[in-house]
């Protein structure tokens, strides 16, 4: 059997569908991976054949302009120009979309799997009249969510004869049952894999702790379009915190954070999962893959939470009680030096940490990747794959 893996050209959303695809691969199955940018060589560098399906163009650079030009707001409703709603999380469906169907058509494909921001691959299983598999990646996206995107791309779908999209014929659910706000018909649980790519892991990381290490990360993302500054907080309650801080930020420019303190370890990009296998605790932005790395990892994590779906992966953390939100990130900082609390609980909260465990052990007992593939290559014979 063929599957397209359809996503969108940012890693941190891509990774998530790798482990689904890598089982695929080992159960003998074909797979392609269609995205665009520099996710192509990502999908490469994890041994999964991928295709560049906007050539010529550089996702990074146009959506941190993007970003940057709307200072994290939406266009209000009558703005001049604004884009379709949703086009900004559609994330350049619309310019893969031609090349990505033209592509499926040649490779015939029985399957599509796709993530709620790439309706690229949704188009695509309309276009060929094969099942669309949305692999969710977080809490943040419903029906609705997948449905304002995909008006976004209304434009691709009348070039390709359509009046819109097919039904999603599974919505693969990776958030722990207990958690889970997604109530989508034909919901399948599929258990998170961690997959952040490979690294060359330093001998410090498996090395006896003297102290608690708290690892600390932006994403992949949110360091183009803001920088480091969402953490210049950290370094203040490291000054006063016997605990070793590992700042996990991509290579980004840490010149405004001043002078560090010793017990500060920047480093260059490390597989997430492996740092947090190495650590006590986590401090992040709330991206969903660093959400459910975190989750996956069983240990207290402190969730920043502001913009796009970061919000509802922040909330899902605060109701299940293995993890703290400010109620105020830009405060943290302020003059009573709320941040210096928050890592101390963080540290020293044993509830938090015996929820983060118990969700750990949740996620393990969800079918895996590999069990998936047999329910998949089902849902794609019944609708006629050979």
């Amino acid at each position: 059997m063929r599957v397209l893996f359809a996503g969108p050209p940012f890693f941190g959303l891509l990774y998530p569908m790798v482990p689904l695809a890598q089982a695929f691969r080992a159960a003998g199955h074909e797979v392609l991976v269609a995205t665009c940018g520099r996710a192509v060589g990502h999908a490469a560098a994890a041994g999964l054949p991928a295709v560049d399906c906007a050539p010529g163009i550089d996702p990074d650079a146009l959506y941190a302009a993007m970003e940057k030009g709307r200072q994290g707001k939406p266009p209000s409703p009558g703005e001049k120009n604004a884009p379709p709603k949703g086009k900004g999380f559609s994330f350049f469906s619309d310019e893969m979309a031609d090349t990505m169907t033209g592509i499926a058509r040649s490779w015939r494909p029985h399957l599509v799997v796709h993530t709620p921001n790439g309706v690229a691959g949704q188009l695509v299983a309309a276009a060929l009249g094969i099942p669309s598999v949305l692999h969710a990646v977080g809490f943040g996206h419903t029906g609705r969510h997948v449905a304002m995107m995909n008006d976004a791309l209304a434009d691709g779908y009348a070039r390709h004869g359509l009046a819109g999209p097919g039904p999603i014929a599974a919505w693969l659910d990776v958030t722990p049952p207990g958690m889970s706000v997604t109530g989508e018909p034909h919901r399948r649980y599929l258990r998170y894999v961690p997959y952040n790519g490979g690294g060359d892991l330093p001998h410090w990381l498996f090395g006896k702790r003297e102290r608690p290490r708290i690892a600390v990360t932006l994403g992949t993302v949110r360091p183009v379009v803001d920088g480091v500054s969402p953490i210049e907080w950290v370094i203040d309650a490291a000054r006063v915190t016997d605990a070793e801080f590992v700042l996990a930020l991509g290579g980004a420019d840490l010149s405004g954070l001043g002078p560090l303190p010793e017990n500060v370890r920047p480093v260059e990009w490390t597989p997430l999962g492996a740092l947090l296998a190495g650590s006590d605790a986590t401090i992040h932005h709330g991206g969903a893959g660093t959400t459910l790395t975190a989750l996956d990892s069983g240990l207290p994590q402190l969730v920043l939470g502001e913009g796009a779906d970061r919000p509802a992966n922040a909330a899902a953390v605060r109701a299940r009680g293995c993890g703290l939100v400010p109620p105020d990130p830009s405060a943290l900082a302020g003059p009573d030096r709320p941040g210096r609390e928050l890592v101390r609980r963080l540290l020293e909260d044993e509830a938090l940490a015996t929820a983060a465990r118990e969700t750990a052990e949740e996620m393990a007992a969800m079918p895996s990747p590999a069990d998936m593939v047999h329910r998949l290559v089902e849902l794609a014979s019944a609708h006629g794959a050979t």
